[in-house]
C-alpha cells in the first residue's frame, strides 16, 4: 500500500464509532485511548507509540501497522481482514473473541498475545518473539507460526483444525490435555515430554 496516497490521520479521530478509510497516522504520539465500534479501512499506522489502547468491537480491512510500540492493545470481539503488523512491539495484544482472516504478524515482539474465545480463520506469525500466546476456547481453522519463538502456549479448551507450530522455538504448553490440533516437531515433542509425561501422571526416570 502507497501510504503516500492516503490522507493523514490524527490521534483525535479515534472517536467512539469513528469511520476511517484510506489514513496514515505517521509518527503519532497517544496516551490512553478508549473508543468502541471504530472501523478502519486500508489505513497505514507508522512510528506511532501508545499507551493502553482499549478499542471494543473495533472493524479492520487491510489495515497495516509498522515500526509501532504498544503498551496494551485491547479490542475485544473485533473483526480483522486482510491485513498485516509489522515490526511492532506490544506489550499485550487482546484480541479475545475476535473474529480474524488473512492476517499476518511480521517480525514483531508481543509478550502476550490473546485470542481467548476468537475465531482464527488465517493467521500467519513469522519471525516472531511471543512471550504468551493464549488460544484458550479459540476456534481455529488456520494458524500456522514460522520463525521466531513462543516461550509459553495455552491451548486449552479449544477447537483446532490446523495450528502448526512446528517451526518455531517452543518453550511450555501449558495445560498439555489442550494439544489436540496442534502441529509439532519430533524435537519439540521431545522437549515437551516432561511436561506431557505430568500431565498424564507419569514419572520420567534417567
Amino acid at each position: 500500500m502507497d501510504s503516500t496516497a492516503l490522507e493523514p490521520m490524527r490521534a483525535e479521530d479515534l472517536v467512539p464509532g469513528a469511520v476511517l478509510e484510506q489514513r496514515h497516522l505517521d509518527g503519532g504520539v497517544l496516551g490512553d485511548v478508549e473508543a468502541p465500534d471504530v472501523e478502519l479501512l486500508e489505513c497505514v499506522v507508522s512510528d506511532t507509540q501508545a499507551r493502553e489502547c482499549r478499542l471494543p468491537n473495533l472493524r479492520i480491512t487491510g489495515t497495516t501497522v509498522l515500526g509501532s510500540s504498544v503498551a496494551m492493545f485491547a479490542a475485544p470481539g473485533a473483526t480483522v481482514v486482510a491485513g498485516r503488523l509489522e515490526g511492532v512491539r506490544i506489550g499485550a495484544l487482546l484480541l479475545d473473541g475476535a473474529d480474524v482472516s488473512v492476517h499476518r504478524i511480521v517480525s514483531s515482539r508481543i509478550d502476550v498475545l490473546s485470542l481467548r474465545d476468537a475465531k482464527v480463520r488465517r493467521l500467519e506469525i513469522s519471525d516472531c518473539q511471543i512471550g504468551l500466546l493464549d488460544l484458550g476456547g479459540a476456534k481455529i481453522r488456520e494458524l500456522t507460526v514460522d520463525g521466531g519463538s513462543i516461550a509459553e502456549l495455552l491451548p486449552s479448551r479449544g477447537d483446532v483444525q490446523a495450528c502448526d507450530v512446528s517451526r518455531t522455538a517452543l518453550g511450555r504448553i501449558l495445560e498439555p490435555g489442550g494439544m489436540r490440533g496442534l502441529t509439532l516437531s519430533a524435537a519439540q515433542a521431545m522437549t515437551l515430554g516432561p511436561d506431557l509425561a505430568a500431565h498424564l501422571g507419569a514419572t520420567v526416570v534417567d
